[in-house]
């Protein structure tokens, strides 16, 4: 065996011997590449997709962002300038007076920008003071018969107060909206004889206290809360009758990035109608146009043009309008009565580009299914002539 080792190092040493003087090396034949390695060098690999984070703003998970040209704007859908004392806490000109400012060009809520946004009833950075409010609208009529004409006026001013500002049952963050408000009607007719004794007072007035929240719950899930507490009156009469307790519960489900359903109810503490119900949805299927298909108060908007730092909107909407009021009649005898109407209009009105800005409305309506019902008859029902209205709105 050592025969064998020493006649092999014999052999080694020869052919170093005989070598060139600059050393030699032998490379290994790289191995066949695998698929892999011929697919990393066709081109990067793509990064594998976010992890779902159930603590992050979950909406574009669920639903892709829409591709939107230019920068986030603020919601350009209608102000609340034309919203009436009959639904509290709710306008069927929503979102509210101020539109939504999102800064660094990002969205901060469940639509994709480009979209008005549904629940704007508060700002990035939350001021006490939210804006004011004014409405006059006129019912024609000449008071004979039951021709009836009124006068209405309302001004309010809305004030947010933050309200579970940082509860995972509030991820828009909604604060509560606080809204004194103030109402007037001038009344003209119906025509009293001594058969006919549906008389009305002159003036009744409305002083109120509107609370409103509106907190997203989950990112699906939401919902717009509301109550109102006020005086309704001529102030000659102040009677327990005279205090009316109206309220709203609605919830909202997010069907598609730019459609809501709506359903609850809402309660409006009148002698002959108590209650109705609120049911449809909301669409918004680009940023200039807004369908309210909603029960009481359908609207359907669309961006007509802009000027300046406005935007100019005309709209279509319908309303069940009216109130209830307490009253002194000509006998004597202390009342409560209603007035109950419907109302389809056509009209027009333009908001800010900005935070803050002024807003206006103007609108031409039918009002139609007119009726006075008086608690302490007779008569006890009254139906009024249909008639024309006209109403106009500011807000800052």
């Amino acid at each position: 065996m050592w025969r064998l080792f020493l006649a092999r190092s014999t052999v080694l040493a020869a052919l170093a011997v005989h070598a060139p003087g600059a050393a030699q090396t032998v490379a290994l034949p790289s191995p066949a590449p695998s698929a892999l390695d011929r697919l990393a060098q066709a081109g990067p690999l793509t990064p594998p997709p976010a992890a779902w984070d159930p603590y992050a703003p979950q909406a574009p998970q669920v639903f892709p962002a829409a591709p939107s040209a230019g920068t986030w704007s603020p919601a350009q859908a209608p102000s609340a300038i034309t919203g009436q004392p009959g639904y509290p806490g709710y306008s069927p000109a929503s979102p509210s007076i101020m539109p939504t400012q999102n800064p660094a060009g990002a969205p901060n809520s469940l639509f994709p920008p480009g979209y008005p946004q549904q629940n704007s009833t508060f700002q990035q950075t939350m001021r006490l003071y939210q804006g004011a409010r004014g409405s006059w609208a006129y019912l024609f009529g000449n008071g004979q018969g039951t021709n009836v004409g009124v006068n209405e006026l309302d001004t309010s001013a809305t004030f947010a107060v933050p309200f579970f500002h940082n509860s995972q049952v509030n991820l828009n963050h909604a604060p509560l909206l606080v809204t004194p408000g103030f109402g007037l009607q001038l009344w003209d007719g119906p025509q009293t004889t001594s058969t006919m004794l549906a008389d009305l007072p002159p003036n009744t007035y409305d002083v109120f206290v509107d609370g409103a929240w509106n907190p997203q719950l989950t990112p699906l899930f939401g919902a717009e809360l509301g109550l109102r507490v006020g005086i309704f009156t001529n102030w000659n009469v102040f009677v327990f009758q005279s205090w009316r307790i109206m309220g709203r519960a609605i919830g909202t489900v997010q069907l598609t990035p730019t459609m809501v359903g709506k359903a609850g109810i809402v309660y409006l503490d009148r002698n002959l109608v108590k209650i109705l119900p609120a049911v449809g949805v909301t669409w918004t299927p680009d940023a200039n146009s807004r369908y309210d298909i909603f029960f009481p108060a359908p609207k359907a908007a669309r961006r007509l043009t802009e000027f300046g730092r406005h935007s100019v909107w005309g709209f279509l909407a319908g309303e069940y309008g009216g109130g209830a009021w307490t009253f002194r009649r000509s006998t004597g005898q202390i009342s409560p009565f209603d007035y109950n109407d419907v109302r389809i209009s056509l009209g027009t009105e333009f908001v800010p580009q900005t935070p803050t800005g002024l807003s206006g409305s103007f609108e031409v309506g039918y009002v139609f299914a007119r009726q006075l019902f008086f608690v302490d008859g007779p008569p006890q029902y009254q139906n009024l002539n249909d008639t024309l209205m006209l109403r106009a709105g500011l807000a800052y």
